[in-house]
């Protein structure tokens, strides 16, 4: 059998929340295919299967949120699957956080009003500005 976690999707995230499962117990699931969707504060993803086989169990339902590594499903790996597998059931950890990664979806930033853009050559009036020419600025550098 083999563990699946809740990932670290980052240095400072310290848990997620399980939205929604793609996946029922009893389904056939190949490694990497897409087992779960997770959202915390800085991102919504889909986090692959780490293994391929049968979903055995679901741990944590959809909307709980629990900590980081927390296991939250198990995978019954079959046939020459399970021969080949880590006896200490690898989860996600062991996982690049770059191939996670690639399963995100950036949460869409809010919508500000655009604040009017003032140039600071249009914030002064002509009359107020100074020309200087390339002999004056010479001299005064020298």
């Amino acid at each position: 059998m083999t563990d699946v976690v809740m990932p670290q999707m980052g240095e400072s995230i310290v848990e997620g929340t399980l939205t929604k499962w793609l996946k029922k117990p009893g389904e056939r699931i190949e490694r990497d295919e897409p087992l779960f969707e997770i959202s915390t504060d800085k991102v919504d993803t889909e986090i692959p299967s780490p293994a391929a086989g049968t979903l055995a169990e679901v741990l944590v339902e959809e909307g709980k949120t629990v900590g980081i590594n927390t296991v939250v499903a198990r995978i019954n790996e079959g046939g020459t699957a399970a021969a080949s597998a880590p006896a200490s059931g690898v989860g996600y950890t062991s996982m690049p956080y770059a191939a996670i990664f690639l399963y995100s979806v950036a949460r869409p930033m809010p919508m500000r009003a655009a604040a009017s853009v003032t140039r600071p050559s249009q914030a002064r009036s002509a009359s107020s500005r100074k020309r200087f020419s390339n002999a004056a600025i010479a001299s005064a550098h020298c």
